[in-house]
């Protein structure tokens, strides 16, 4: 077992600061051609202050990818980027791979040689070759971009010739030859890299290979496959965040029983540019609370997934520069607090976009469990870490949450999750865990009735909080958010109720005024 001695609490950074950019448009190009240019992007961005932002990749978990897509990577080169001079990349010579072989002619200088999957086992080897490639600086190619530059560079590893028949054969062989080399700091799986318009992509693997993380493909629906990630996972210190993706159906409840916590990094383009500027801080919200009332009803609206890279990164700063609201009532966006080292100008351009609203910490989807003490130790300190330095005094943990907020004492402790896998506490389980008010949440639905009931089932007498998760930010809910509370605060007839709309932490400091606490 080969562990890190000295465990971090922060992301990787990239050392080499970006001085100018160089743009590529990937939209026309294969999946394969995608592929090698976001790996190429890792090996220079890691050594160059002249980087390359690519644009328009492809994800098919990004509103089922096409014209629907989300891409804001264009859209930064103004909000986050205005001051970093930059250029059009020239298109290449290959029609099928335009971007990626016009970033060949620029940038072939910082190629070792080629790494070939094999397309008998095609997501397997394509991960492998990743892992590969982060210890090489050679590029990841499918054996027909082979034949076009193997007169250009030389063949590191050619994956076809192994005859792999699955798998866990792959990765068996991976970890004997390509474990030993591997950054131990953060683990990293990958699922639904493929070639055909279902695929999820690879915008994740410029950071992959910067970083050499250790990247491979297991199918975790298929039992022998799942039970093996533990043999992989043995190679990382307890509490370790895996980055990356695997079905959550099944990874949750493994990776907490096994000790470690996920980390949906999908989609999000460019980490190795938007890593590379200094880390940056906030300054966390000072608490407002509202005045007390026996038939006040008192909401907070929150967006999820934000810990999830695709949400923080992609949908909701398109959702912030697209949406209709009038900025009348407060938002709680859930986000990454690893924004500061991951997307440090991204996370100060949320506080200047969205001033009145609330930056609502969630690290990872799960959490090592509380009975594996180590792993737990460091999932807590590094949660806390982010949320400190990220100024964020409000935290999203559903399972356990109580533990979570017993070992690290958010002003607010949302547990609820009403979405597609409910889980957590229910919308009247609220209290205080010592320093922390924790609560519970309730699906809006999109219909103030949902509310109105709520509010007429409530089990007890006066004040009333509420915690509504207001949907994800694949449609412009804030708009659908103030449409709601104008009629809720409407009233209906013989209704009685004084309705105020908070921030996450407001309403927190409303409990603790009715409670006398502050």
């Amino acid at each position: 077992m080969s562990h890190s001695q000295n465990r971090t609490y922060q992301y990787p950074k990239i050392n080499v600061p970006t001085k100018s950019l160089v743009v590529a448009d990937l939209k026309s190009d294969k999946m394969d051609g995608q592929i090698a240019a976001c790996v190429l992007q890792g090996i220079v961005n890691k050594q160059s202050p002249e980087k390359i932002y690519v644009i328009n990749t492809y994800c098919y978990d990004n509103k089922g990818g096409g014209p629907n897509q989300a891409q804001v990577s264009e859209r930064f080169l103004t909000e986050l980027y205005f001051d970093v001079s930059r250029e059009i990349n020239a298109i290449g010579n290959d029609p099928e791979r335009p971007g990626f072989s016009g970033l060949i002619h620029r940038f072939g200088k910082y190629i070792k040689g080629l790494i070939i999957w094999d397309p008998r086992l095609e997501q397997a080897t394509i991960e492998a070759a990743t892992t590969i490639a982060g210890q090489t600086d050679g590029i990841v190619v499918s054996p027909e971009m082979a034949g076009k530059l193997a007169s250009e560079f030389p063949i590191i590893v050619d994956l076809q010739e192994f005859g792999f028949h699955s798998n866990i054969e792959c990765l068996n062989w991976l970890l004997t030859h390509w474990m030993t080399g591997a950054n131990k700091d953060f683990a990293f799986t990958w699922s639904h890299i493929t070639l055909d318009d279902k695929s999820w992509g690879a915008a994740n693997k410029d950071y992959v290979v910067a970083n050499q993380l250790f990247t491979y493909y297991l199918n975790i629906t298929d039992e022998a496959e799942k039970e093996y990630y533990e043999k992989v996972l043995k190679h990382y210190a307890p509490g370790t965040p895996i980055l990356g993706w695997t079905d959550e159906r099944w990874s949750d409840a493994l990776f907490m029983k096994l000790g470690y916590f996920m980390v949906p990094y999908i989609s999000a383009e460019n980490i190795t540019v938007h890593a590379s500027f200094p880390s940056t801080t906030g300054r966390a919200l000072q608490p407002v609370p509202a005045p007390v009332y026996d038939n006040g009803v008192y909401i907070s609206f929150f967006i999820a997934d934000g810990d999830n890279l695709l949400h923080s990164m992609v949908y909701e700063p398109d959702l912030i520069m697209a949406t209709q609201r009038a900025g009348t009532i407060p938002i709680s966006w859930v986000i990454n607090p690893g924004l500061i080292d991951l997307a440090p100008r991204l996370f100060d351009w949320y506080k200047k976009r969205a001033p009145n609203d609330e930056l609502l910490a969630m690290v990872s989807d799960g959490h090592p469990s509380s009975d594996r003490f180590a792993a737990f130790e460091y999932y807590c300190n590094f949660a806390a870490g982010y949320m400190r330095r990220a100024g964020i005094l409000t935290m999203k943990q559903m399972e356990e949450s109580e533990a979570i907020a017993w070992r690290i004492q958010p002003y607010m402790m949302n547990s609820g999750y009403a979405g597609i896998c409910p889980k957590g506490i229910g919308p009247y389980e609220y209290h205080m865990d010592g320093e922390t008010f924790h609560i519970g949440s309730v699906k809006m639905n999109d219909d103030p009735n949902t509310i109105r009931k709520l509010i007429k089932d409530a089990p007890d007498k006066g004040p009333l909080f509420l915690n509504v998760f207001a949907g994800t930010a694949v449609k412009d809910v804030p708009l659908i958010v103030e449409t709601i509370a104008a009629q809720l605060s409407a009233g209906e007839t013989g209704e009685n109720k004084r309705y105020f709309f908070l921030r996450s932490v407001d309403l927190a400091a409303t409990y603790r005024k009715w409670k006398r606490l502050e």
